[in-house]
């Protein structure tokens, strides 16, 4: 017993021995050919080039692209159908034709184009549940409702925070 205990032990020295024996045996290359080496190998600058229909641009057209990130990564939608007022913060907030992040050009649009004012009826008949990264990088998700001021269908529909709406 106490012979295989010796030769466990004197294996196990080996091991450690072995690792550091072949990393010194494979640094055989002196640190000049080393940095030599290093230095020949060149790395190119890489710009992304925008293309026009099919072709690609002449090079003093070439331009980089713009790959800012939307914040908005997904989006929801809900049907609804409920009747409420404007709260008195919808005049922080603004009407647009879009849920917000949903399209690159969104248009805004002014509280007096439907002569808004605290108390006022809007028909809501969607809800949309945007989700996006705030700039640190977490995970948010904001709530936007299609309104109406009219009864009729078919009257012009905006979306609106939740905060623009009265709580129930």
């Amino acid at each position: 017993m106490k012979k295989n205990l010796l030769i466990d032990a004197g294996l196990l020295c080996l091991i450690p021995l072995g690792i550091i024996g072949f990393s010194v045996s494979s640094d055989t290359q002196p640190e000049t050919a080393r940095m030599t080496t290093a230095h020949h190998n060149k790395v190119a600058a890489a710009t992304d080039t925008e293309y026009f229909k099919g072709t690609r641009l002449h090079s003093d057209q070439i331009q980089t692209l713009d790959f800012s990130p939307s914040r908005v990564y997904r989006i929801k939608y809900y049907k609804t159908n409920f009747r409420t007022t404007l709260d008195d913060g919808y005049r922080e907030e603004k009407l647009y034709r879009y849920v917000p992040g949903g399209k690159k050009n969104n248009r805004t649009y002014s509280w007096r184009q439907i002569k808004a004012k605290v108390g006022k009826r809007v028909y809501v008949d969607m809800k949309a549940k945007a989700y996006y990264r705030d700039d640190d990088g977490e995970r948010e998700s904001e709530d936007f409702y299609r309104i109406r001021v009219a009864k009729s269908a078919s009257a012009q529909k905006y979306w609106v925070n939740e905060d623009v709406l009265e709580d129930d």
